[in-house]
């Protein structure tokens, strides 16, 4: 990605690669705007970027998330292509792709870490099914 992506305490960190080698490789030509919904660390947002989409935007409910994500973003020089918002799910507005990493497990988060893996009664994933159709 030509940098790192630096993660503080209080932000999931993608510790897995699989995800990341998948999306990195998958074909993103005609793509003009794309949505990157949970962007926590802005992993994702950046690799979409540096796929030469245009138009990124990454979104994430938590400060420290969105903190992270902005500094990732500078850092490795994709202020003109990303913008991240704090905002709950999806900006207004439309995309030609949307990619979300999402909380994956139904339990109660009991520490900032956590809410990054846990989603209570798959709320947020529910969120995202019933609203990714409207975009």
């Amino acid at each position: 990605m030509g940098g790192s992506i630096h993660v503080p305490f209080g932000v999931f960190s993608p510790l897995r690669g699989e995800y990341l080698d998948l999306l990195a490789h998958a074909p993103s030509t005609g793509f003009q705007t794309a949505f990157d919904i949970g962007t926590g660390s802005g992993v994702l947002a950046a690799i979409l970027a540096k796929q030469g989409i245009p138009s990124v935007i990454g979104t994430d409910t938590n400060p420290r998330a969105v903190a992270c994500a902005r500094a990732n973003i500078a850092r490795l020089g994709f202020e003109k292509q990303v913008e991240i918002r704090e905002t709950d799910l999806f900006p207004e507005g439309f995309a030609d792709l949307i990619v979300c990493n999402p909380p994956w497990l139904p339990a109660k988060p009991t520490s900032a870490v956590e809410s990054a893996l846990y989603d209570p009664e798959s709320a947020m994933l529910a969120a995202f099914l019933r609203d990714a159709p409207n975009i």
